[in-house]
This record gives structure tokens, C-alpha cells and sequence, in this order.
């Protein structure tokens, strides 16, 4: 009986938190999850990541809301926010992980625009795409690692 007092808690603590949480941060927490996932970090990594995935999307819930009528103006202010989340992944991911990021960014667009369209149907409010990379961002390419050569110690004493 003990057993179910407490998951029932659970499970209703469990609801109230995330209907306490607003759009910006159901985002967040949904593009983290799967980002941690897909990139495999670690526990600083993802801490970091949950961090700035919810600042970014804090920012662009507030540019969705001024700009709603402007949408030349909004995009350029949701690319640019994007921008400085690349910027900033970029020193927080290995250059695997954020190579493997870069490359799965539509995926992760993708991601985004459905769970906004859940958030939208949901909430009955417009919910914009929290991850926009821009064309000149798409681009861009890394180079491939260069394979370690490891050469045997020469023997001096023979």
C-alpha cells in the first residue's frame, strides 16, 4: 500500500510540474533531452546544455511574442539567437559531438517544429521553431580528423 501512496505522489508531482512549466521551457527540455541523447554527453555536458537550451528558448518565446507580426524580423532574431547557441556549443562540445551536431541539425529542427505543433494544439497558441539554422550556417563544413600515426621509438643503443 506504501508502494502505491508513493508512485501515486509521484506520478502527480510528475504532472504538476510539467504543467507548471510554460512553452519555453517544455521546448527546452524536450530538445535537451533528445540532444543528450543523440550526442551522448555527460553529466556537465547535459546540465550546460539543459542551461542554455532554456535561455535560448526563453529568448525566442519573447521574440515570438514581439515580433509576431513582423515575421522578416522575427526570423532574423531567432537565427541570430541561434547563432550564439552554436557559438556557445561549440566551446562546450567535443569536436565529435558537436561536428555529429551540426550534421543533425535538421533532425533536430524537425523535432522541434513537431513537439511546437504538440505545444500548439495543446496550449492553442503559435509555437515558432526553437532551432533555425540559417543558409550560410548550412554550408559551413568541418574537416575531416586526421588519423594519429603512431612511428616506432628508433633504437640509438644497438
Amino acid at each position: 500500500m506504501r508502494k502505491f501512496v508513493f508512485a501515486f505522489v509521484i506520478m502527480l508531482l510528475t504532472g504538476v510540474t510539467s504543467f507548471a512549466q510554460g512553452p519555453a521551457e517544455q521546448r527546452a527540455a524536450s530538445l535537451s533531452d533528445k540532444m543528450i541523447k543523440e550526442l551522448q554527453l555527460n553529466q556537465f555536458q547535459s546540465r550546460k546544455l539543459r542551461a542554455l537550451n532554456l535561455e535560448n528558448a526563453k529568448k525566442m518565446v519573447a521574440f515570438e511574442e514581439k515580433f509576431a507580426s513582423n515575421p522578416a524580423e522575427l526570423d532574423k532574431c531567432i537565427k541570430g539567437v541561434c547563432k550564439d547557441r552554436d557559438v556557445q556549443l561549440e566551446s562546450l562540445l567535443s569536436t565529435a559531438q558537436y561536428s555529429q551536431y551540426y550534421s543533425s541539425r535538421k533532425a533536430l529542427v524537425a523535432h522541434d517544429k513537431q513537439y511546437a505543433l504538440q505545444l500548439e494544439k495543446r496550449n492553442g497558441k503559435v509555437a515558432k521553431t526553437l532551432v533555425s539554422p540559417s543558409d550560410e550556417d548550412a554550408k559551413r563544413s568541418f574537416p575531416k580528423p586526421e588519423v594519429a600515426v603512431v612511428k616506432p621509438a628508433s633504437s640509438v643503443n644497438k
